[in-house]
């Protein structure tokens, strides 16, 4: 595992955009830590994900939308926190900030998507 005891400043993430999502990786997949930190910048849809090994976490920094865990439909308020795990499906839309921290013991992140 590799020493991750550190400040990371966000000019020191890596940015990526996804469509209707972009962000920030505080800490990337390839980090091998066990868990993966970034921050998104929602601003349409992420699509209708099933995670498979890993359990992802969304904390709601700000903004408007609906989180859909499992078929059910949650309109998303500031400060809500949304838990993801193994064999659980999500998706989520709207114009907001998130902070997305993933564990996944083996490293290896894995999700699918479903449309």
């Amino acid at each position: 595992m590799n020493d991750i005891t550190k400040k990371i400043a966000l000019k020191d993430t890596e940015f990526f955009d996804r469509g209707g999502f972009s962000g920030q990786f505080y800490i990337p997949n390839d980090a091998q830590a066990g868990f993966n930190a970034l921050l998104v910048t929602v601003n349409g849809r992420h699509p209708k994900k099933k995670m498979i090994d890993a359990t992802r976490t969304y904390f709601v920094i700000e903004g408007v939308g609906t989180f859909t865990l499992d078929d059910t439909s949650h309109q998303v308020k500031q400060g809500d926190l949304y838990v993801v795990g193994p064999g659980h499906t999500y998706a989520y839309e709207g114009t907001m900030k998130l902070f997305e921290f993933n564990v996944s013991p083996n490293n290896s992140f894995k999700d699918e998507i479903l449309e």
